[in-house]
This record gives structure tokens, C-alpha cells and sequence, in this order.
């Protein structure tokens, strides 16, 4: 008696991400927002009355914030810091970049939208890095997509 045989699929290779031009983009944005949001959130908590920013503390009375030290902590940080990280991650060709990089971008816009409601008050520099964190969620898509799919058909013919 013969014992049946189950034809193994040979592994999806899973591609880098290649630093083509929408990656190019991407990192190039994410360097522009991680100096933008590091000089802001650094700015912020050096002074976290907002003086230095010429910022009234009286712009965070709806806000959860008794001054600028944890917004300050939290653009400094995710949006500084953080976008620097997955910039260097995306140099490296890390196959998490694109995907962080998207994350970034969105978060940035719901930042930006978030503040907006909250301190009431508008500046150019609201749409400015709403745009910013819109252009890197738009690179993103086509320079992580050939990883996307690879690990959608690596899980697909896993699951056969």
C-alpha cells in the first residue's frame, strides 16, 4: 500500500522593500516630519508653558493636559524620533517599514485633526503636516504592496 503524497508549495519568497521612487518619497517625508515634530515636541517641553512657541497653556483647557510636557513628549517622540526609526528602517529595506510608515502617516493625520479640535486655534503649519502625513500614507502603499502581496499569497497557500 502506497502512502499518498501531498504536493508541498516551495515558500513564497518574500520580497525587501526596494527604495524605487515612492520609497524614495516615503523616507524623504518621514526625515521632513521626524525634524518638523522633533524640533516641535523638544521645543514643548523645554518650556511646557509653550513660551517658546509664543503657545498660551490656556489653548489645552479642553484637553486632558495640564500644560505641553506630554503632547510635547508625544510629538517628539512618535513623530520625531519614531518616524527617524522607520526612516533608517526603510533605508535598511526592513520589511516592516512601509507598513509603519503608512501607520505613521495616519497617525500624524488624526494628530493633526485631534489638535485642531482641541486648541480651536489654526496655524500653516496644520495642513501643512496633514499633508505630509497623507503623502506618506499614499508612498507607502506602492512601495510596501510587493511585500503585502507576497505575504498574502505565502499565508493563502500556507492555509491550502
Amino acid at each position: 500500500m502506497t502512502t499518498p503524497t501531498v504536493a508541498a508549495h516551495p515558500p513564497v519568497a518574500i520580497p525587501r522593500p526596494e527604495l524605487h521612487i515612492a520609497g524614495k518619497a516615503c523616507v524623504a517625508l518621514l526625515v521632513l516630519l521626524g525634524l518638523g515634530a522633533l524640533a516641535g515636541g523638544i521645543a514643548l517641553m523645554a518650556a511646557p508653558d509653550g513660551s517658546v512657541m509664543h503657545f498660551d497653556v490656556a489653548l489645552l483647557s479642553d484637553s486632558p493636559f495640564p500644560d505641553f510636557t506630554i503632547p510635547g513628549l508625544i510629538l517628539g517622540g512618535l513623530f520625531g524620533i519614531g518616524s527617524f526609526v522607520v526612516a533608517g528602517l526603510g533605508l535598511a529595506h526592513d520589511r516592516s517599514a512601509p507598513f509603519l510608515a503608512f501607520a505613521i502617516g495616519c497617525a500624524q493625520m488624526i494628530w493633526i485633526s485631534v489638535e485642531l479640535v482641541i486648541i480651536g486655534e489654526f496655524s500653516f503649519l496644520h495642513p501643512t503636516f496633514f499633508v505630509v502625513g497623507l503623502l506618506i500614507a499614499a508612498t507607502a502603499v506602492p512601495w510596501g504592496w510587493p511585500t503585502f502581496k507576497a505575504w498574502r499569497t505565502a499565508l493563502t497557500d500556507r492555509d491550502r
